[in-house]
């Protein structure tokens, strides 16, 4: 019974020339689907940065060697199925074989040396673009910017320029980058802008590095990849890409403003709030992010060092 109904669906399902039809309107319909993409690429496909460019690439030559082996299988697939359908009645299908050498040697040897070979790529991309490490053929030294994720912003300190903003970061074209990364009265939190390269989490008590470039002047977005709480989706910033003398007037007019951060505003800004809108402080009066990595590396015990800030969030 299953026997005939498996020989009619398969005249029904495979009749000739039906497989070369169906492949063709789906290789067709793939094509255009693909045309459209350019557009719409973002993040690591439209690299606007040294490490994401490097990781576009590592990513692209991966899937590539990765292709040897899918394409075959995916064309064997649909050769097997259309070569031996039961229509054709083939003379050469033997039910009975079950042992090649050769064949065993190449479908195990093949994928075998793909791995090794993304095992060495991998393996030495990894070390190159090593967050922490300084990027080669950048001898001027790092534009600094202190990072602080918080509930739900983020803030950013220019320890050198002695001004903060909190949802927006604006850094100098074709410089490199050093951002010094932390968390205060928020779970792990992940710093992410994927058009400049390299998602890396921020921790409690833990100073985090990371070193970027921007080789073009735009506007990009940065966000958090990393769940932390009810106001998780609004902690997105706009990254302004600009020249270096642009960059030097738009710190003069910052500090214009009379806006100062310090341990009081501070406080303030460890409330939990959703989608703040940015802000400049034209002062930053303390140390502060070294003091939030101090408060947390001394606590001990069950209290939470923000505890005044979470009663006052409750109240």
């Amino acid at each position: 019974m299953f026997n005939k109904m498996y020989k009619a669906l398969s005249r029904i399902a495979f009749p000739g020339g039906a497989i070369k039809l169906l492949c063709i309107l789906l290789g067709g319909f793939f094509i255009i689907s693909l045309t459209g993409c350019k557009e719409h690429f973002n993040g690591m496909l439209d690299p606007k940065g040294l490490i994401a460019f490097q990781e576009r690439k590592l990513f692209f030559d991966t899937l590539a060697l990765m292709l040897i082996v899918v394409i075959p299988v995916i064309i064997m697939s649909f050769a097997f199925v259309y070569h031996y359908q039961i229509s054709h009645r083939t003379r050469d299908y033997k039910p009975n074989w079950s042992h090649s050498y050769l064949l065993e040697s190449i479908w195990w040897a093949i994928p075998c040396v793909i791995i090794l070979v993304l095992a060495v790529m991998t393996w030495k991309k990894t070390h190159e673009l090593e967050p922490s490490l300084k990027l080669s053929g950048y001898g001027e030294k790092p534009f600094l910017v202190q990072a602080i994720a918080l509930p739900w912003k983020w803030l950013f300190i220019y320890p050198e320029q002695h001004i903060a903003t909190v949802n927006y970061l604006e850094i100098p074209v074709g410089r490199e980058v050093e951002y010094s990364l932390t968390t205060d009265n928020v779970p792990m939190s992940g710093f992410f802008i994927p058009q400049l390269g390299s998602q890396i989490y921020t921790m409690a008590g833990m100073r985090t590095r990371l070193h970027l470039v921007a080789n073009e002047v735009g506007i990009y977005e940065g966000l958090n990849t990393q769940f932390n709480g009810d106001g998780f989706s609004d902690m997105h910033f706009e990254v302004h890409v600009v020249e270096p003398s642009d960059m030097q007037k738009w710190v003069d007019e910052v500090k214009k403003s009379p806006n100062s951060l310090s341990d009081s505003s501070y406080e303030e800004l460890l409330i939990p709030s959703d989608g703040d809108k940015p802000k400049l402080f034209g002062k930053v009066t303390s140390n502060i992010f070294d003091n939030v990595i101090h408060t947390y590396m001394s606590s001990m015990g069950p209290t939470h060092p923000r505890e005044n800030q979470l009663k006052l969030h409750k109240v």
